[in-house]
């Protein structure tokens, strides 16, 4: 395994260093055989360093984005991360050469550089998969259940059979749990396998069975519980000689939240400005398809459960709740106009929520602004959570980027406690940049099959 492992390793090592020495090369040819030509006072060793730094910038996008997660992402999720961490980085390095020139320079050049990247990025990509489905090996799971099916989870697996395979389950029964011949049976199928997934049981004999796990080198893969979690978002506290950590469980320091909004505020108010056209654009669509109003208005929550009205570009039909009653959105809704197909896809109908981010209802990165109702249901069957609103609700997010729209409301849960333990300004950059990519990836934007939730 150890063996394996190393392999693994280096060939990520070698695809990565690959393609990210191509495109610096790239960047190298045109910087000092292109622009430098165009520069009134040409780059000698300031080139150089501009060549280091787009060298660094490309292995930092890319582990943003998760552009080298091969064999983790898909192939079209991995492609679509190395356009737009090359779209923006060409485009940074595009206006520092221009600052250098002090006027704007022929942008052409840039643009072909770009062009020649993606289609690079394209091939490499397609060779690669094909080379680590050649050599890669399917990791054979043993399935670890308690009193509650993991159907659900089991099709998520199922989507992934390029890499998971699960060859066999076995239950933790109830009637079992102070018997040790269930959990003897157990570690003895344990042993089979490489990696194990636990789902759901008892923590006492979930803590035993990682230990086993651990002891014996076998992987484990569990749902974390809220409390799993909270621990990680603790500290570690030096002061004794006994091991502790503190959980501090608040939000966020006045400090992080003071330049939150300051960030929030300049956002909202470039979004608005570099958007306009697009939503008087939208707002004439809506208007002339069926003269009905252009925005939607509706109840949300947002911090500490507070109340506010969230603004959306209207996307179905006029009344398409009538009498106030929740109808949830599904797949191939009829109610949604042609029109909102469009924009919901493109998630445009949001962007009327830049003025709720300008008026302080909601930040630019936080948890989904749930409605009232849906609030209210979910509480009563988890009462954990309100605990995702200890933040402002989010015009994107860390459940909106990781989840889907379909995703159940205990996870989003989960998702949204992880952003908050793990929040830092570098994770909200990270979140705001693989928005972009989602919006191009139609798993993220399916509706309810079964009409859980709008």
């Amino acid at each position: 395994m150890d063996t394996e492992q190393s392999a693994k390793s280096m060939f990520k090592f070698l695809y990565s260093l690959v393609i990210v020495a191509i495109h610096t090369g790239v960047f190298y040819y045109v910087l000092f055989f292109v622009y430098n030509k165009m520069l009134a006072a040409p780059l000698d060793s300031g080139g150089y360093l501009m060549v280091v730094l787009y060298c660094a910038g490309i292995v930092g996008f890319f582990k943003i984005m998760g552009a080298l997660k091969v064999g983790y992402n898909r192939q079209f999720n991995i492609i679509l991360s190395h356009i737009i961490s090359l779209c923006t980085l060409n485009a940074i390095a595009y206006i520092q050469l221009s600052l250098i020139h002090r006027s704007f320079l022929p942008l052409y050049p840039v643009l072909l550089m770009t062009l020649i990247q993606g289609a690079v990025s394209i091939v490499w990509t397609i060779i690669v998969f094909k080379l680590n489905k050649a050599f890669a090996s399917i990791t054979d799971m043993l399935l670890i259940y308690g009193d509650k099916k993991a159907e659900e989870l089991v099709y998520k697996i199922l989507e992934r059979e390029d890499q998971y395979k699960i060859c066999e389950t076995i239950q933790h029964k109830p009637e079992t749990y102070t018997s040790e011949s269930n959990i003897e049976e157990i570690k003895e199928k344990i042993l089979n396998y490489k990696a194990v997934i636990i789902y759901r049981i008892p923590s006492n004999i979930r803590n035993d069975l990682l230990k086993f796990c651990y002891e014996n080198d076998i992987e484990v893969y569990l749902p974390p519980r809220i409390s799993d979690i909270i621990i990680r978002g603790a500290k570690e506290l030096d002061q004794f000689d006994s091991p502790l950590v503190i959980c501090k469980n608040c939000s966020l320091t006045d400090g992080q939240k003071f330049f939150k909004r300051l960030t929030d505020i300049a956002i909202s108010v470039v979004g608005i400005i570099m958007s306009s056209p697009i939503m008087l654009a939208i707002a004439l669509a809506i208007k002339i398809y069926d003269g009905g109003p252009v925005l939607f208005k509706q109840k949300r929550v947002t911090l500490n459960e507070k109340v506010f009205e969230i603004y959306k570009f209207r996307s179905m039909i006029i009344d398409a709740e009538k009498d106030d009653r929740v109808i949830p959105a599904t797949d191939n809704d009829p109610r949604i106009t042609p029109v909102g197909k469009i924009i919901r896809k493109l998630r445009f109908d949001e962007l009327p929520q830049l003025f709720n981010i300008l008026k302080g209802d909601m930040s630019f990165v936080g948890p989904r602004p749930e409605r009232v109702e849906h609030h209210e249901a979910y509480t009563e069957l988890i009462p954990e959570f309100p605990f995702r609103t200890k933040v402002k609700a989010g015009l994107t997010g860390y459940a909106q980027v990781m989840g889907k729209y379909n995703t159940t409301a205990y996870d989003k849960l989960l998702l949204d406690l992880i952003y908050i333990q793990k929040f830092s300004f570098f994770l909200d950059i990270r979140l705001i940049l693989l928005t972009v990519k989602i919006i191009f990836m139609k798993e993220s934007t399916e509706g309810f099959k079964n009409n859980k939730e709008k």
